[in-house]
C-alpha cells in the first residue's frame, strides 16, 4: 500500500478527499480515500496498493470564520504541474494564502538531491533508493564514471534545484550518455567529431573496434553504413551489436567482415550488397564465435540458381569453432560454406531462395531447430564427399526431422 503524508498549516479543519489512479495513466480511477486534516495537524494517509501508487487529484473542503472554501483540482495529463506536485512528493502541505488554500509538496530525498555541495553528496543522494531513479545504466558504470556523472548533476542543477524525479532522471540520463565507456563504444553513420558516447558516437564500425576494451561492446546505432573497406574484428572477446534499422550495405568486391580474434560475437546486423559479388559477406578465422540473430542476403540475381554469383552469408575456415543461431539468411548462392574440422552449432536460423543453404565439406557441425522459407533452397542440407559417414550424419532421417523436413543432399 502506498502512503503520503499531509500537513494542515492552516487554522482550518479541513475535509479531503484523494482520488487515487488505476496504473500509470489518469483517468484510470482506482477509488478514492476521505479523511479530516485538524488545524496544524501532520496525517500519514494511506492509499491504493503496489500497483497503484499514483493520485489523480484532490477535493479541498472547508468552513472557517463565515467563509465556505471548496476546490477541486484532477490531472488530465501525464507530468502536469499538478500530476508532478501530487506524485513526485512525499509530503503535501496546505497552507491559507488570504483567501484561498493552497497545496505544496516536499520530498526528503528530492531535497537532499537539491542539497547536495560535493560529489560524495550528491552519490549518496542519487543512489538513495527512496528518490526511485532508474539506476540500471549508472551501476554498470566505474567509481570513476559515477564521480563524473554526480559532478555533472552538481554543476548543472538549476539554479531553484530540480523540480522533479522525473527531471533529476533526464540529468542524469544525459550524464551517463555523455560518458566515453571504453567497455561500450557507439558509432552512428554520418556522425562528425564523436568520441564513442551515446551523445557523440564515432562514424564507422572500424572506429568503434580500435576504441573499445577487449571484451567489450560496440553498438552500431540505426543508420545505413556504406562498406567499401573490410571490417576487421580483430580484438578479443568483443561484440559488435546491431540496433533495430542497422543495414550495412556491401559496395566493393570484398569480404565485408573478417574475424581474426576468438571468442567475438556478432548480432543484430542486417547486412547486403549493391550487386552481388562473388564473396562471403562474414568469414571467421577465430575460433569461439557467435553469429546470432542477424539478417544477410544478396541483391536478386536471375535464375536459374546454377549461374548466381557465388555469394554467401558465412564462411568458416577449416579447424575452428563457431555457433550459428537465430540468424535469417536468403537471395545467396549459399548460405553457410561449411570448411573441413569445423565444429559448433548451428541451430534455429532461416534460410530461403539458396542453391544450398549448409554445404557441409568434412566438417563436423550439429543442426537443430532450423527452418526453410519461401522461395524454397534448391538443398537445404548438402554433406560433400570427404564428409563423415558417423555422427552427426549417420542418421539423415533424423537429421531432417530435428531441422523441419530439411531436404538433405547426401554426396559421400
Amino acid at each position: 500500500m502506498a502512503e503520503k503524508t499531509f500537513i494542515n498549516n492552516t487554522e482550518a479543519t479541513l475535509q479531503i478527499t484523494i482520488f487515487v489512479r488505476e496504473g500509470e495513466l489518469p483517468f484510470n480511477q482506482d477509488g478514492t480515500v476521505s479523511f479530516s486534516l485538524d488545524p496544524g495537524q501532520t496525517l500519514i494517509v494511506p492509499y491504493g496498493n503496489e500497483m497503484n501508487i499514483f493520485l489523480n487529484g484532490i477535493i479541498i473542503f472547508t468552513i472557517f470564520e463565515g467563509d465556505l472554501f471548496s476546490s477541486v483540482q484532477f490531472i488530465t495529463m501525464q507530468s502536469s504541474e499538478l500530476d508532478d506536485l501530487l506524485n513526485t512528493n512525499d509530503t503535501i502541505t496546505i497552507t491559507k494564502v488570504q483567501t484561498d488554500y493552497v497545496i505544496s509538496g516536499s520530498d526528503e530525498f528530492l531535497d537532499a538531491v537539491n542539497a547536495a555541495q560535493t560529489v560524495p553528496e550528491m552519490r549518496t543522494a542519487i543512489e538513495n533508493p527512496g528518490l526511485g531513479l532508474d539506476l540500471t545504466a549508472y551501476n554498470a558504470l566505474t567509481e570513476l564514471q559515477k564521480d563524473q556523472v554526480a559532478s555533472e548533476l552538481l554543476t548543472n542543477r538549476p539554479v531553484g534545484g530540480y523540480p522533479t524525479t522525473i527531471s533529476i532522471q533526464m540529468a542524469l540520463n544525459a550524464a551517463i550518455n555523455q560518458i566515453v565507456d571504453p567497455n561500450n563504444i557507439y558509432v552512428k553513420a554520418g556522425a562528425v567529431g564523436g568520441d564513442g558516447s551515446l551523445a557523440s558516437p564515432l562514424s564507422t564500425i572500424a572506429e568503434g573496434i580500435a576504441a573499445v576494451n577487449p571484451g567489450g561492446t560496440v553498438h552500431i546505432l540505426s543508420g545505413t553504413y556504406p562498406i567499401t573497406s573490410q571490417i576487421l574484428v580483430n580484438k578479443t572477446g568483443i561484440k559488435l551489436l546491431g540496433e533495430p534499422g542497422t543495414l550495412l550495405i556491401l559496395q566493393a568486391d570484398i569480404i565485408a567482415m573478417l574475424i581474426t580474434a576468438p571468442d567475438t560475437t556478432i548480432e543484430g546486423l542486417t547486412i547486403t550488397s549493391d550487386i552481388p559479388y562473388a564473396k562471403e559477406f562474414i568469414q571467421v578465422g577465430a575460433t569461439n564465435t557467435s553469429i546470432l540473430n542477424n539478417t544477410i542476403y544478396g541483391p536478386p540475381q536471375a535464375l536459374p540458381m546454377a549461374n548466381w554469383i557465388v555469394n554467401r552469408a558465412v564462411v568458416p575456415q577449416g579447424g575452428i569453432n563457431f555457433t550459428v543461431n537465430g540468424n535469417t539468411f536468403y537471395s545467396l548462392r549459399t548460405g553457410i560454406y561449411i570448411n573441413p574440422n569445423v565444429t559448433g552449432e548451428i541451430n534455429n536460423n532461416v534460410v530461403y531462395n539458396t542453391k544450398g543453404a549448409f554445404l557441409v565439406d568434412q566438417a563436423f557441425t550439429t543442426f537443430f531447430g532450423n527452418s526453410w522459407g519461401t522461395p524454397a533452397n534448391e538443398v537445404d542440407i548438402a554433406l560433400f564427399a570427404g564428409t563423415t559417414m558417423g555422427p552427426p550424419y549417420d542418421n539423415l532421417a533424423l537429421l531432417s526431422a530435428e531441422n523441419n523436413n530439411a531436404t538433405i543432399s547426401d554426396q559421400r
